[in-house]
C-alpha cells in the first residue's frame, strides 16, 4: 500500500543527507540499461532526478520492474539518497521498493525528454503531452506568480476583484469579432472583454480588476494574436486617462519586479533575464510617434491615420529601452465607449502601452465615456440597436462618474518576460483559426 503523504518533491533531495531515506512519486523519462546496472531518470513536477538500479544488490522483482519501464509510466520508488558527482545534478536514488502506478498503452507518441528536434505544429498537436517538458511548462508558473503578484498589488489598494460573465447579449469592441454561441433559444455572444460590467461594478465599488477571458474571432496567424486570452482587467471611478496611466505605470513596476523575485527559478531555467522597471513610463503622442516612424527603415509609408503596422510597432518598440504609453489616438482607432478628448474632438483620451525590445502592445486603456446622451450617440454611430443596449444605457441614465480602466494581456507579460517566440508559448491549451483542441 503505497503512503502518498511521503511523497517528497525531486527537488527536495539535494538537500537531504547522504543515506536519508525518501520516497518519490513521478514519471520514468528514460531507461538506460547496461548489463547489471540500469539508470533511470524520474521526472516530478519540481524536477529531474537519477535512479540508480545494480542487480546484484536488488530483489529479481524489483530489477525486473525497473528495467521493464516504459517512459512516462507513473512510478512509485522507496530508497536512499546518495550524492554521486558523476550522476546528474551530484546525487542519486539507490531503490528499495519499485511499485507501477500506471502503467502506459504504448509508445509515447512524442518525445518528451526534449532530444528529438519538435516543430510548432507537433508541439501544439500534442499539447496535452508537450506541456510536460520543462521548457514548455515553465512559463505557465512564470503566470502563476504574475496573477499572483496582480491580485496583491490591487488588493492593497483596495480594489475589488471582479468575475464578469463569459456569455453576453451584445458587442462591447464591435461586431466584427464576435464568436456567436445559442444561449438556449437566444443569440448571444462570448464576451470580447469585461468592459461593461467593469463599468457596472465603479457604481457599486469605485475600483474594480479582474483576471478575465477574452474571445476574439480574428482570422490573425501572426505571432501576438489568439482567438481566446486572459486580460488584466481595470476599472476605476473619479478617474482620468492621465491618472489611470499613472496605476498601470505602478501596477507594471509592482508587477515585473515581484515577479523577478518571485520567479527566479522558472525565469533562470528558461533562460530570461527581464530587467526591473523604474517606472515613469515615457508617453508619446500619436502623431509624434507616427513622425519617429518614418526616420526608421520600413518598407511601406507610414500612414497618419491608421493603427500603427507591426513592423512600425516593433521599430517603435526597439527604439525605447522601457515601456513607453503611445497616447491621444485617433477617435476612429478606439472602441465606443472611449471619451473624445474636450479640447480636440479629433483625439480619444486613450493610450496604448507599449514593451520595449522589439516586442507589441501589452495593453489598451483610457477614458471612458459617461455622459448619458454621448453614449447614445456613440452606440448610434456603431449602427446598434439602442435596445440592445437597454441596460448598460441605464448606468449612464442614471449616475455613473467619470471613469477610465485599461486591459493587459496577461500572456503577452508573460510572453515578454520569458523571452518566448510567440504568445502560444504563454497560453497551456492556445485557440487560434488553426487550433480548437486539445
Amino acid at each position: 500500500m503505497v503512503d502518498y503523504s511521503k511523497k517528497i518533491a525531486i527537488k527536495k533531495i539535494k538537500k537531504l543527507d547522504d543515506g536519508s531515506q525518501v520516497s518519490i512519486g513521478g514519471w520514468a523519462e528514460h531507461l538506460v540499461h547496461k548489463g547489471k546496472i540500469c539508470f533511470l531518470t524520474v521526472r516530478d513536477s519540481s524536477g529531474k532526478i537519477q535512479v540508480t538500479g545494480i542487480k546484484t544488490k536488488l530483489p529479481e522483482e524489483i530489477w525486473d520492474a525497473l528495467i521493464g519501464l516504459k517512459n512516462e509510466t507513473i512510478v512509485w520508488i522507496t530508497g536512499k539518497v546518495k550524492k554521486n558527482e558523476q550522476a546528474p545534478g551530484g546525487i542519486e536514488i539507490l531503490p528499495e521498493e519499485v511499485s507501477i502506478l500506471n502503467p502506459v498503452q504504448g509508445p509515447v507518441p512524442v518525445d518528451i525528454t526534449g532530444r528529438t528536434p519538435m516543430d510548432d505544429g507537433t508541439v501544439f498537436a500534442f499539447r496535452e503531452m508537450t506541456i510536460r517538458m520543462p521548457k514548455n511548462k515553465y512559463p505557465f508558473e512564470v503566470k502563476t506568480y504574475v496573477a499572483q503578484a496582480t491580485r496583491e498589488f490591487f488588493l492593497k489598494r483596495e480594489y475589488v476583484e471582479l468575475f464578469s460573465p463569459l456569455m453576453v447579449a451584445t458587442a462591447t469592441e464591435g461586431g466584427a469579432t464576435l464568436f456567436p454561441i445559442k444561449f438556449f433559444e437566444k443569440d448571444a455572444f462570448l464576451a470580447q472583454s469585461g468592459q461593461f460590467y467593469k463599468q457596472a461594478a465603479i457604481t457599486a465599488h469605485e475600483k474594480v480588476f479582474g483576471i478575465i477571458p477574452s474571445f476574439r474571432m480574428e482570422k490573425s496567424r501572426t505571432r501576438k494574436h489568439v482567438a481566446e486570452f486572459w486580460q488584466i482587467e481595470v476599472e476605476a471611478a473619479f478617474n482620468d486617462h492621465i491618472s489611470i496611466m499613472q496605476v498601470l505605470d505602478d501596477m507594471m513596476v509592482y508587477v515585473v519586479n515581484t515577479t523577478i523575485k518571485t520567479a527566479k527559478e522558472p525565469l533562470a531555467a528558461l533562460g530570461a533575464k527581464p530587467k526591473k522597471l523604474k517606472g515613469g513610463f515615457p508617453r508619446i503622442p500619436f502623431q509624434e510617434a507616427k513622425e519617429l516612424c518614418t526616420g526608421f527603415e520600413l518598407e511601406e509609408k507610414v500612414n497618419f491615420e491608421d493603427d500603427f503596422t507591426s513592423p512600425e510597432e516593433a521599430a517603435l518598440s526597439r527604439h525605447f529601452k522601457t515601456p513607453f504609453f503611445i497616447t491621444e489616438w485617433p477617435t476612429h482607432t478606439r472602441g465606443i465607449y472611449y471619451r473624445v478628448n474636450d479640447e480636440n474632438p479629433a483625439i480619444s483620451n486613450s493610450f496604448d502601452l507599449v514593451a520595449p525590445d522589439g516586442f507589441a502592445e501589452l495593453c489598451t486603456g483610457g477614458q471612458r465615456v459617461h455622459e448619458y446622451d454621448k453614449m447614445v450617440e456613440v452606440i448610434k454611430n456603431q449602427g446598434f440597436s439602442l435596445e440592445s443596449y437597454d441596460w448598460y444605457l441605464n448606468l449612464f441614465k442614471y449616475g455613473i462618474p467619470p471613469h477610465a480602466g485599461y486591459g493587459l494581456g496577461i500572456e503577452r507579460l508573460v510572453w515578454w518576460l520569458c523571452g518566448l517566440s510567440n504568445i502560444r508559448q504563454a497560453i497551456m491549451f492556445p485557440r487560434t483559426p488553426d487550433i480548437l483542441k486539445p
